[in-house]
């Protein structure tokens, strides 16, 4: 009786809601939501409930967008709210999942459709979920959750106490359509499913494998104001401005932090199992190279700046079928690995860009005399100098690839918060010069050592029109991650983030705003340790992405040697 009862209650959780039937047709575009307004599955303890918004998406006339437009459409029929709620009693733990399926027989190639979803906060704004995404079929199945194969994932999360989530979905044509000559009248539709089971929090297979191959150790009291190997800055020291090494906070290994969606273990100090081999560049690829050694992704920008423009030449980043090499900053809350790029060897040096870590040197900024611009985005969404020289890069290299599958729109911070107006800080020389949350957080020697470092893997929130909380294919590191890898502000580090000091590529930029004073907008860059930078300088380009797999790694324990390889 007893076995019987089990496999009543298994079946009875696992979850399937569908949501809504959403149709698009080019020239006579109509969206439609189709569903009963509430829909609730109920096991024991476990209430998970999905209630449609009176709402539907319809529209008329609609043609091709970008998604700059397309994420922000808020008009009557434009989008389509629903929300996901929990009752849950007791220690038990939901993993749901929410998908999109192709219904029907569309006339418009799913490659031109892309879907959006966001969650929406208390204060009414908006959370990226998801970047915009082409229809793209999983062709693996989700067992944590009880998605088949065969549908688009949109998001996955868990539930292990009451709550209740809105979201919202749109769904729009990509501007790469070209409805000329296509007719008219053409359609897609999806429905979207909601799968839920109880069960463990879902723990992907490469987390696994990085928990059973190291032991996580415990975070000591102050030691984010010491670099990792044990150094701290001292300004009052003529020799090299920083202390002598203090053993009791050179630490190396595996240590663990809150960031938004849960857990999240990063590596410290100068390890070297954290290497993985994912990716490679499928043909030749070139970058160009201005008369002032700098190195842009594409002939336009380079010719972007005006003074350069004439002198523009190839230069050979990557031979075809070379490999990308990575090393893994942290595993994030949520289960995937965040990679920061490291070459096409694991041995990667500073002698040329063609093997140092970096994919090209720019400013981050072509304008510099306004605080704005330290944002990865201003203006409520232009995008930098260096963001549109990453997306380049991820959108030529791994996104025209099978690649691109594994990597997650992951969440980035451009911690634009708190410009502070304080202008005496422990460096000497250093004039008015006006802070951001970040810097002040991170510094203790432009505070004056008035409290501890504080990194934080959670964003803050802001209401400047640059800068904020993103989720992107691909990004930059932030500076908090570089102080938690072991570097520190005016110290010469020794983590596995500070590249060979030999060479011209030997600092990258963050995505962190750091300052802003007479000289223009600043920025961190990793410099033989935390620093920053007026963000019309140059410095290298170290991409940073996000991976998940369900198969765990295919081989290599993270050493230089072998590798953990993603297929």
């Amino acid at each position: 009786m007893a076995k019987a009862r089990k496999e009543i209650i298994i079946v009875g959780l696992m979850l399937l809601l569908v949501i809504a039937l959403i149709g698009v047709s080019y020239a006579a575009f109509r969206f439609t939501g189709v569903g009963q307004k509430v829909n609730t599955i109920t096991t024991g303890s476990i209430t998970m409930e999905y209630t449609e918004s009176s709402n539907t998406i319809s529209l008329t006339g609609a043609l091709p967008t970008t998604d700059k437009t397309g994420k922000k459409r808020l008009n009557p029929g434009e989008y389509f709210d629903f929300t996901v709620s929990s009752t849950i009693v007791g220690n038990v733990n939901i993993n749901y999942e929410i998908s999109a399926k192709e219904v029907g027989e569309g006339t418009i190639d799913g490659k031109y459709i892309k879907l959006y979803l966001t969650r929406i906060k208390e204060d009414g704004t908006e959370e990226e979920l998801m970047t915009p995404e082409v229809y793209n079929e999983e062709n693996t199945s989700n067992d944590y959750t009880g998605r088949p194969n065969g549908e688009m994932s949109l998001y996955t999360s868990s539930m292990s106490s009451s709550e209740s989530n809105t979201y919202r979905l749109r769904m729009y044509v990509d501007e790469s359509y070209n409805p000329q000559g296509d007719g008219g009248g053409l359609q897609f539709s999806v429905k979207v499913n909601v799968y839920g089971k109880d069960g463990d929090k879902y723990v992907p297979l490469t987390t696994q494998e990085i928990l059973e191959d190291n032991e996580v150790q415990e975070e000591k009291t102050s030691m984010f104001n010491y670099a990792s190997n044990g150094v701290q800055y001292d300004p009052n020291d003529e020799d090299d401005g920083m202390t002598d090494p203090n053993p009791e906070y050179a630490i190396s290994g595996i240590f663990a932090s809150e960031d938004e969606d849960g857990v999240s273990y990063y590596y410290r100090g100068n390890v070297n199992n954290n290497n993985v081999q994912f990716g490679e560049y499928t043909s030749d690829y070139y970058v160009y190279q201005d008369s002032e050694g700098l190195y842009y992704q594409s002939l336009e920008s380079c010719q972007e700046t005006a003074w350069q423009s004439d002198s523009c030449t190839q230069v050979k980043l990557a031979n075809a079928g070379d490999k990308m090499y990575w090393k893994i900053i942290r595993v994030n809350g949520d289960g995937s690995l965040r990679l920061i790029y490291n070459g096409t060897s694991t041995n990667s040096d500073s002698s040329d860009l063609a093997h140092s870590y970096a994919v090209g040197v720019v400013p981050y900024n072509l304008n510099y005399n306004d605080p704005k611009y330290a944002g990865y985005t201003y203006d409520n969404g232009t995008d930098s100098f260096i963001k549109k020289e990453v997306d380049t890069w991820y959108n030529n290299v791994l996104g025209n690839s099978s690649y691109d599958s594994k990597v997650i729109g992951g969440r980035f911070c451009s911690d634009s918060s708190g410009l502070k107006e304080e202008t005496d800080y422990g460096f000497p020389d250093m004039g008015e010069f006006k802070l951001f949350a970040s810097y002040d957080r991170l510094g203790q020697s432009m505070t004056n050592y008035t409290k501890n470092n504080e990194p934080s893997f959670i964003c803050p929130s802001t209401n400047e029109s640059y800068g904020g909380s993103y989720r992107l294919k691909a990004g930059l590191i932030t500076a908090d991650e570089l102080v938690y890898a072991g570097e520190s502000l005016g110290v010469t580090g020794n983590s596995y983030l500070n590249p060979d000091a030999n060479g011209d590529m030997n600092y990258y930029w963050t995505m962190t705003p750091a300052g802003f004073d007479s000289g223009g907008a600043y920025v961190g860059i990793e410099y033989d340790g935390l620093c920053n930078d007026n963000v019309d300088s140059d410095s290298a380009v170290r991409p940073v992405i996000n991976v998940t797999t369900d198969n765990g790694f295919t081989s290599g324990d993270g050493t230089a040697s072998n590798p953990y390889v993603i297929s």
